[in-house]
């Protein structure tokens, strides 16, 4: 796909993207800027990664209901269900004596009441105003929204747990509860010529048409989105809401590996390796993140204990597994010494008095180093004392391993190469039925878990996915020819890439197909330090923004972004804060070839 070399600081990316899933970030100093909160840089940003940048969309929604349901002083924060918002409120109990002494600012403790749930009903007044609507499929549907309200110094604490769970709504959720308030604004200022901003009116968050500056935002977000549905339409991009139960169904089938006849002709066919599986056993969640989160979340619905995270995480994994229930071990090398540590922490819970470890959680590959676990070695482990063990296989995808085979749990964030488009989140969790713990796995799955996936993200998904396994197999080819030019290079110290990190694990649990190959991430640190880096890095002419397994080339500063106020402690297990994460896209191999060379010349000598 043909991408600008360099999107401005700020933009979407992709361009012009509405729900765009990453933000440009095109430089060094951009990144660190962004991170110590500079207005240059947070003034101009468009959007961002969802998790960590709630979308515009989001924001004017939280805004209209703030304005209606708020005290002075409040702030909101929106979720799809009673059950998530009801979270939200525990976590800030919960945490705000925990986190006080070390939040800046400081805020005072949450009073009995002062956190407290207000549900809104999206609903259009006039049903068959809405029928001739541009977004009719959905718009005669009514929606509930949970509005969290609680003191405005609180945000921080709540910004976690929307950051953490990845359970917010989405930004198109968003869109159309703006839409219908559109549409009932529309419905009544037709019916009163004279409206004015009083009564029921003000309540719906209106304003006076008297002056030309105060158009409302909701008519206006409305006008933006009746353009973007007929552009969908217009270009055959769009499918109607009403299909999304068949789209949910056809993502089930797609990541069990049993695809109709019809759709395996559109190369999204994979077989999954393990007897028994159905569609059943796939759920599906609105971000990767939820997806770690309600797998944990069911294992705690069976036992409440400790689990282990082995290897060094996505930030968040670490986080849900300390902050959600009795917390978490941490064996951050993943390697080495790291597998007697484990079984001595799994042996001490097995004496008097100890709960046993409930799970062991572990990524592969993981991010951002690339390693793989020994995941027959976890697996004889897990077996031994009785643990479940939780595989998350978004670096790696089940396109090019089998981690299914021997993990109990396994999960992947949707949003990366199984969508590839970078315009929709998603995740799923597959449950192996030959797991010894399967059964109570899936009783405790029908309890912990909820379909938060908003209908349109879906049909966004669905129609993305259908290549997966043809894109898989030309960015594998991609990255190979990429990591090794790097790793050929005297001025790179280190590429982390599955074939050179720890390559055995990998190999082990790769696929035995010949498309199978080692995915399309690799970070790389450089010997000259953070001067290569930042040379290397302002030199590569790509898109350079949050995410990964995008259709294009991405890069990032990736420790920066991710552990920016814990540099040392991510360096204490090899996260070097100099590294640059790159995902590697479709772009003919010659361009990528070239652009990275350029990029490797452009660092000078020390």
């Amino acid at each position: 796909m043909t991408m600008p070399a360099q999107v401005p600081l700020g933009e979407c990316v992709p361009p012009n993207t509405r729900h765009a899933v990453s933000v440009s970030l095109p430089t060094w100093e951009d990144n660190v800027d962004y991170e110590k909160g500079d207005p240059r840089v947070l003034g101009r940003m468009v959007n961002g990664y969802p998790r960590f940048f709630i979308a515009k969309p989001i924001q004017a929604l939280a805004e209209l209901l703030r304005v209606r349901f708020a005290l002075p002083n409040e702030a909101a924060m929106l979720f799809p269900s009673l059950s998530c918002a009801e979270r939200c409120l525990s976590f800030i109990y919960n945490q705000a004596p925990k986190q006080q002494e070390s939040t800046l600012p400081p805020y005072a403790l949450p009073k009995p009441g002062q956190v407290r749930i207000v549900q809104y009903m999206a609903e259009p007044v006039n049903k068959k105003a809405a029928a001739l609507d541009a977004m009719s499929a959905v718009l005669e549907q009514h929606v509930a929204i949970y509005c969290v309200l609680f003191p405005e110094d609180l945000f921080p604490l709540a910004k976690q747990y929307w950051q953490h769970t990845g359970n917010g709504i989405s930004g198109r959720l968003a869109d159309y509860c703006l839409h219908i308030e559109h549409v009932n604004e529309e419905c009544e200022l037709d019916a009163s010529p004279h409206y004015r901003a009083s009564g029921s009116g003000a309540r719906r968050g209106t304003v006076s048409e008297t002056t030309p500056e105060a158009v409302s935002p909701v008519i206006a977000a409305g006008a933006d989105l009746e353009a973007d549905a007929y552009l969908e339409e217009r270009f055959g991009r769009n499918v109607s809401a009403k299909y999304a139960a068949e789209m949910k169904s056809a993502l089930r089938r797609r990541i069990a590996g049993a695809l109709t006849e019809d759709e395996q002709k559109h190369g999204a066919q994979v077989e999954r390796g393990v007897a028994g599986l159905s569609t059943d056993d796939v759920f599906l969640t609105a971000t990767g993140m939820s997806a770690v989160f309600f797998a944990h979340q069911a294992l705690l619905q069976m036992r409440q204990a400790k689990s282990v995270c082995f290897g060094f995480p996505y930030t968040d994994t670490l986080k849900i597994l300390q902050k959600f229930g009795p917390g978490a071990y941490f064996l951050g090398n993943g390697e080495g010494n790291d597998y007697d540590e484990l079984e001595r922490i799994l042996e001490l819970h097995t004496q008097d008095g100890k709960e046993p470890i409930l799970a062991i959680f572990t990524e592969c590959p993981s991010n951002p180093l690339l390693k793989t676990a020994d995941l027959p070695r976890l697996r004889a482990l897990a077996d031994r004392f009785g643990v479940a063990l939780v595989v998350d296989e978004t670096i790696g995808s089940f396109a090019n391993i089998d981690a299914l085979g021997w993990a109990d749990i396994v999960v992947s964030s949707l949003t990366k190469v199984f969508s590839g488009d970078s315009n929709v989140m998603g995740g799923s969790i597959v449950l192996n039925p030959s797991s010894a713990l399967y059964t109570q796995l899936h009783s405790a799955m029908k309890v912990a878990f909820e379909d938060l996936m908003w209908c349109e993200d879906a049909i966004f998904l669905e129609r993305n996915s259908r290549d997966f396994m043809r894109r898989v197999v030309k960015i594998n080819y991609n990255a190979l020819v990429i990591a090794e030019l790097l790793h050929s290079s005297a001025k790179v110290a280190n590429v982390a890439y599955p074939k050179f990190t720890t390559p055995e694990n990998y190999q082990r649990i790769m696929r035995p197909t010949a498309d199978a190959g080692y995915g399309g991430l690799l970070s790389v640190v450089f010997v000259g330090g953070e001067r290569a880096s930042q040379q290397f890095f302002d030199s590569l002419l790509c898109c350079k923004g949050p995410s990964l397994g995008t259709n294009f080339t991405l890069a990032s500063p990736y420790t920066i972004l991710a552990h920016f106020t814990e540099l040392e402690w991510a360096a204490q297990y090899g996260v070097s804060a100099n590294l640059v994460r790159i995902s590697v896209g479709l772009e003919p191999q010659a361009e990528l070839v070239s652009m990275f060379q350029a990029a490797l010349d452009a660092i000078s000598e020390a």
